[in-house]
């Protein structure tokens, strides 16, 4: 096996060529990047103390108080793996958008072979963040599962409160339910126990044509856009992770609709968050994508992708490798919550 590229000249070439796709719920809740040099990820989980300063008399000793502080949680994430084995025939072809008298070398085709490849690689390790992100999210905890690697469940300890399921006539859509105050009593909830009170409101495909059946939601809901707006989406690439409609604002809270589907290995579609999911946030959450070590002796420094592209011989081929250790963790879980609606 030899290296085509070295890992630096691969590094930056990657940066500079590839356009990375935005996610839209590790972008909105997620938007720290923590890097380890060990297999191990430690995360701290705040706990906010809200109590009361005492009154004590003016020759009174202090007391000791706890102010809530934090707890530290370690985890030795399940490692992302992704090769493609590159036929030389495949230079010798025109690629998609290129003339058909052929503008390229094979030697230049090749190379752009390998950066449309670790691209797509890439795209598949933020589409399981973004997976992570939206599991964390909706159930305050992830599991991790795969090939060779013993399930596991990452728990992040929200409060149970703050996930529901809607039933009977409590649904959304059922006579007497209204949308909007569900809302608000959900943001309390998030308020009693954090101290601060979710502004972004995520909804399913579902759940919004619920809300917006609402004479009550639909009357008092601003839908025109605000330039200052805590999230502003550019034109939607066809790759992109994103695909999140702004449908308007009440009062403090901003209402947006996520559809964003992936691939199962199967083969089968899913959407990121249930149709009928509610999900409320804010940037208090302060989520982190971290990534563990990778232990390859090309990867001696912390990064979030290790990649390499190298050849083999008889028969003659070229691989593309990338390796990931991704974990994401919201630092106060209980600033988010979710509910199931119908």
């Amino acid at each position: 096996m030899s290296l085509v590229y070295d890992t630096h000249t691969l590094a930056r070439v990657m940066d500079e060529r590839i356009d990375t796709p935005s996610t839209f719920l590790l972008d909105l809740f997620f938007g720290t990047t923590q890097n380890f040099d060990t297999e191990t990820i430690d995360f701290d989980l705040i706990k906010t103390g809200r109590k009361l300063a005492p009154f004590v008399h003016p020759d009174a000793s202090a007391k000791p108080t706890n102010s809530g502080g934090y707890i530290t949680k370690s985890f030795k994430p399940a490692n992302v793996k992704l090769l493609e084995v590159v036929k030389p025939g495949r230079a010798m072809k025109r690629m998609a958008g290129e003339r058909y008298s052929g503008d390229m070398s094979p030697v230049e085709r090749m190379d752009a072979v390998m950066v449309d490849v670790l691209a797509a690689q890439e795209r598949a390790v933020l589409y399981r963040l973004e997976w992570m992100a939206a599991q964390a999210l909706r159930f305050g905890k992830v599991k991790v599962e795969g090939e060779d690697y013993p399930s596991q469940t990452v728990d992040y300890e929200r409060d149970e409160s703050l996930s529901v399921n809607l039933t009977g006539a409590a649904r959304w859509g059922e006579t007497g339910v209204k949308p909007l105050d569900s809302i608000e009593t959900w943001a309390q909830a998030v308020q009693d126990k954090c101290g601060i009170a979710p502004g972004m409101v995520v909804l399913g495909g579902g759940a919004w044509k619920l809300a917006r059946q609402d004479d009550d939601f639909r009357k008092v809901l601003d839908v025109r856009r605000q330039a200052t707006g805590n999230v502003e989406l550019g034109p939607i690439k066809p790759d992109d992770v994103t695909r999140a409609r702004y449908v308007g604002a009440i009062g403090d809270f901003e209402f947006w609709v996520y559809q964003q589907s992936f691939e199962q290995a199967a083969g089968a579609s899913e959407r990121f968050i249930d149709d009928n999911n509610v999900i409320m946030g804010s940037p208090a959450i302060e989520g982190v994508r971290a990534f563990g070590a990778i232990q390859d002796v090309g990867s001696l420094v912390p990064q979030e992708i290790f990649r390499k592209v190298y050849d083999t011989e008889n028969p003659s081929r070229r691989n593309a490798y990338s390796e990931s250790a991704p974990l994401v963790v919201p630092s106060r879980v209980n600033a988010s919550f979710c509910a199931k609606v119908k």
